[in-house]
């Protein structure tokens, strides 16, 4: 199959692929690809107890992926390898994970990530408080500053239909930290497409992979809508 083949959505700067990525990935071709991207973890997702504890939290109830079961087997076998494949296109990149199952993926050259004042899940040694961004290669123009590698922040994700969408000023942090303007930011596991939208709003181009259709769907619907400039008021450096 070709490229074409996996084609989706295609607006001016933003190409969205519905498809493997494992399959997708060996296709592409861009002059400069930073990868961010938020991949299923490997946690049992919707099957771990504090889904099912009756509590209301929005990040402890969770739903089950469409077409993908969260086992950290899984994890081993298509998210770690295609975590692999992508950094060997990319100069530097971004990539959140959870837990002991982040071991599994490449070692980053630092680690950074969203600190949460409210818990996010339980754990062995309790109640867990931060989001983990694996960071890869060396942020770009460094010699004209260090950006900190944390934020805090009580955001929450807005859109429904997925079953673990990041919230948008996350992903804008992520893509601000790792990619200069006029870079293509690549995104392997695009989900609803907050990825998307997020250097869409930061003016960059982006490349999106997402194997369930129905996901590829919302994420043309929030592409579709108007941008916005960025504005949050409860995000903040670490």
């Amino acid at each position: 199959m070709s490229l074409r083949d996996y084609l989706f959505h295609e607006e001016p700067g933003i190409t969205l692929y519905c498809g493997d990525c494992r399959e997708v990935l060996p296709l592409l071709s861009a002059d400069v690809l930073v990868l961010v991207t938020d991949p299923p973890y490997g946690v049992n997702l919707g099957k771990h107890g504090g889904a099912n504890d009756g509590r209301h939290d929005h990040v402890l109830v969770k739903g089950e992926y469409a077409s993908y079961d969260d086992t950290p087997e899984n994890f081993v076998a298509v998210v770690a390898p295609a975590i692999r494949a992508a950094l060997n296109l990319v100069q530097r990149g971004a990539v959140f994970s959870a837990g002991h199952m982040a071991w599994h993926l490449p070692q980053p050259a630092a680690l950074g990530g969203v600190f949460l004042p409210a818990a996010v899940g339980r754990c062995a040694w309790g109640y867990n408080s931060f989001a983990h961004c694996l960071l890869y290669g060396c942020a770009p123009d460094l010699h004209l500053g260090s950006k900190p590698i944390g934020i805090r922040s009580t955001d929450t994700a807005s859109e429904a239909g997925h079953p673990c969408a990041k919230p948008e000023s996350w992903m804008r942090w992520a893509v601000a930290l790792t990619s200069r303007a006029g870079e293509t930011v690549l995104d392997p596991f695009a989900g609803s497409g907050t990825t998307l939208v997020a250097a869409k709003n930061l003016g960059r181009s982006a490349i999106g992979i997402e194997i369930e259709p129905r996901y590829c769907e919302i994420a043309v619907k929030r592409l579709r809508q108007e941008v916005l400039p960025f504005r949050t008021t409860e995000t903040t450096h670490l």
